[in-house]
């Protein structure tokens, strides 16, 4: 039997045929002859009607499949969700889930790594496993191996790396949450996951050429050029200390401190690095922005525009221009919040149009012709005099750079390393890959740019 596709092809393929015949009679200002009118009541008595019915039956055929179509679709949605709620039930640990904060856990403020409504208790697990494994509380020792989570505790050697705990799924999810949310680079480069510690990445050099041809010429072939970036992981580390006074009554805090201590500290590392690397062992062998760029690529400001607050609307505009137009491309400006108040938005206060309730509302998302802005702290953030300086860049990170993860964070503690200081010092550790491929030596590869301060 013809689907209603083809069926509705042939009803319209029959109704041109009867217009056809009807057209020439016309043009000819006549009336039908015995043959035309015959072939015309032929279509319009019988085939049409015939037609028009064996539509109407297939459409229904075609309701019925696509309506036991849907049901097993859904069914099968609705096993897959009953298997994975079954999973994630048995991954999350009963015991954890019905954790109740003590009452002597003081909660001194409003937490500022945990959220929504188990951030005290998250808050409260890491703070317990942080007091079992940092300080060797025996109670907090207790409490977690009742509670199913493993400490390891070995205070007792004289190395600087000695002690060490395993962090505990709540307290893990809000450092990625948090080192996500400060860090910029991550979240705008593209990201590569690593299988091994050395990958590397395809890239468009260039593309296929196109040419004219003449009719029965012979066609000139090309190919598009392409070459590899190498992501190569290394090792991060943060190293942070408390205090080694803090105790139980503390726990909540504790646990909110050191977690958003540790976030911070990986996000702020990896944006300066990004954005800042020379190459040197400083910044792990990694160019970043800042040295990666081609001098193509690199726009200087007109001269005597020597500070953000001289910069003005032809510097940042003959930026833009310097961009490759890429399809697609999530265009934005990254500086530092200093530089931006400075120069873009005293720019846009100059150019008029406020009010005192605009003024006083301030802009949710900064925005700059027509461009989001992403504020980067690690980037200069000086205001003044500071003469042949990257202040600015724009284009796309995600097309012209690659976040590599090979290994998530590892926490290490040490009770020696801040002896003197009556401190306990918290390493965190990672393996990523931080890479800027596109650097703009010519437009077909210049996804991002850089404004600079005049020299003079």
């Amino acid at each position: 039997m013809k689907t209603a596709t083809q069926i509705q092809q042939d009803l319209q393929d029959a109704q041109a045929d009867v217009d056809a015949i009807c057209a020439v009679a016309e043009r000819e200002e006549r009336e039908l002859n015995a043959e035309e009118t015959k072939k015309v009541t032929e279509l319009v008595d019988v085939a049409i009607p015939a037609m028009n019915a064996q539509l109407k039956t297939a459409m229904k055929i075609q309701t019925e499949r696509n309506n036991r179509l849907t049901a097993r679709v859904q069914e099968e949605l609705r096993q897959t969700e009953e298997v994975t709620n079954e999973l994630n039930q048995e991954r999350v640990n009963p015991v954890l889930a019905a954790v109740r904060v003590h009452a002597k856990a003081k909660n001194h403020g409003v937490l500022k790594a945990y959220i929504g409504p188990d951030a005290e208790r998250e808050a409260y697990i890491a703070g317990r496993v942080i007091l079992a494994g940092v300080y060797g509380n025996q109670d907090s020792i207790n409490w977690c191996r009742q509670h199913g989570l493993s400490v390891q505790n070995s205070m007792t050697t004289s190395t600087n790396t000695a002690g060490g705990f395993l962090v505990p799924d709540e307290m893990m999810r809000t450092i990625i949450r948090l080192r996500e949310e400060r860090g910029v680079f991550p979240r705008f480069a593209n990201p590569v996951p690593m299988g091994s510690d050395i990958i590397k990445v395809p890239r468009l050099l260039s593309d296929v050429t196109a040419y004219w041809g003449s009719e029965a010429g012979t066609l000139t072939a090309s190919d598009a050029v392409l070459g590899q970036a190498e992501l190569m992981a290394r090792k991060l580390y943060a190293l942070t200390k408390i205090s080694s006074e803090l105790d139980e009554d503390a726990v909540v805090d504790i646990g909110d401190i050191i977690t958003q201590s540790m976030a911070y500290a990986m996000a702020d590392k990896i944006d300066d690095v990004a954005f800042n690397g020379d190459g040197t062992s400083t910044y792990g062998g990694v160019l970043g922005l800042k040295n990666a760029l081609s001098s193509s690529a690199i726009q200087d400001a007109v001269t005597g525009n020597v500070s953000a607050l001289t910069l003005d609307l032809d510097d940042f505009e003959a930026a833009l221009g310097k961009v490759a137009q890429y399809p697609g491309a999530s265009n934005r400006w990254f500086m530092h919040s200093a530089v931006y108040y400075a120069s873009a938005a005293r720019l846009m206060d100059a150019a008029g149009g406020n009010t005192n309730a605009t003024i006083a509302n301030g802009i949710p998302m900064p925005m700059f012709l027509g461009y989001p802005v992403q504020f980067v702290q690690v980037m200069p953030s000086t205001t003044g005099s500071s003469v042949s300086s990257i202040l600015a860049y724009f284009g796309d990170l995600r097309l012209g750079s690659s976040y590599g993860t090979r290994r998530s964070t590892r926490v290490e503690v040490s009770t020696e390393r801040y002896f003197d200081e009556d401190a306990i010092g918290i390493k965190t550790t990672e393996r990523l890959a931080i890479l800027v491929h596109e650097r703009g030596d010519t437009i077909r590869n210049r996804p991002i740019v850089a404004l600079k301060t005049a020299a003079s």
